[in-house]
């Protein structure tokens, strides 16, 4: 039996493990950064430290700390190094948000609580939606239908889904949406990437919009139970995923060249320009 004297020997020396890509490295610093292992605000092993310990170059480990970058993972400081990004990160997104990262939130369980709250929250804008709300949910509607790239799709599409939420006129859900903004936009990238699934989801926004200008309830719900259940039959095995590493990939696809970080940062998380 080993002696407790020789138990901690991995604390001491690195240990190599066997990757070879920039994706592999970012990965495995990705669970460990959501899974707590390495705690907010905390500073990540230099550059050296981690070649060592993942056994590749230099050049690999900064490939990966830029895709955490992107991620909004972590933040870089000249001179400093690496950080795990806290709740006082510079991303603009409710604190919460940061929360359902650490936990690695997949789009079926995103997909699972937008059913709960867009479908009441359709069904609620359906009695007390005014002209205004109306207006705006048109206007936010014939945008998305006229977008011509990924990042107008993503832009208007939020803004579609911010403005039913918002003629329910209830605060509370309001702010329970808001909470999940971030993660929607990468839900989003995920669909804009995937023309069958453009092609899919069209139809239900128009749908959405008429039950709530119609005063129909069943139909609103039944139009966003739709939408939303478009992700759960063409996503593959991404529907299991986490979205941060899923909507990056999805980046790739579409040719955006941008980061996650940003395209997320072009994406406004309010209906200021509805």
């Amino acid at each position: 039996m080993l002696s407790t004297k020789y138990c901690c020997v991995s604390k001491v020396a690195p240990m190599r493990i066997a990757v070879r890509s920039g994706d592999a490295v970012a990965a495995a610093l990705a669970d460990r950064v959501l899974s707590g292992d390495l705690a907010p605000d905390s500073r990540l092993p230099s550059e050296r430290q981690l070649a060592l310990e993942y056994g590749v170059s230099r050049p690999i480990v900064r490939e990966a700390l830029r895709s955490l970058v992107e991620r909004g993972l972590i933040d870089i400081e000249p001179s400093r190094g690496a950080f795990v990004r806290g709740d006082s990160g510079s991303r603009r997104f409710p604190p919460l948000d940061l929360e359902y990262r650490r936990r690695g939130t997949t789009a079926r369980q995103l997909s699972e609580a937008r059913l709960m709250l867009e479908m009441e929250a359709a069904a609620l804008a359906t009695e007390h939606a005014d002209d205004d709300d109306l207006a705006g949910i048109e206007t936010a509607l014939e945008r998305l239908e006229r977008s011509e790239t990924p990042l107008e799709r993503v832009r208007n599409d939020l803004s579609f889904h911010t403005a039913v939420v918002a003629a329910a006129h209830n605060p509370v859900i309001d702010t329970m949406f808001a909470s999940i903004q971030g993660l929607t936009v990468e839900l989003m990238v995920r669909s804009a990437s995937d023309e069958n699934i453009i092609r899919q989801s069209h139809p239900y926004h128009r749908l959405v919009f008429e039950a709530v200008r119609d005063r129909d309830a069943a139909a609103a719900r039944a139009a966003i139970r739709s939408h939303l259940s478009v992700a759960a039959s063409t996503y593959g095995d991404d529907y299991d995923r986490s979205l941060d590493s899923t909507a990056a990939a999805s980046l790739r696809l579409i040719g955006s060249g941008k980061g996650l970080e940003e395209f997320l940062r072009a994406v406004p998380l309010d209906d200021s320009d509805s």
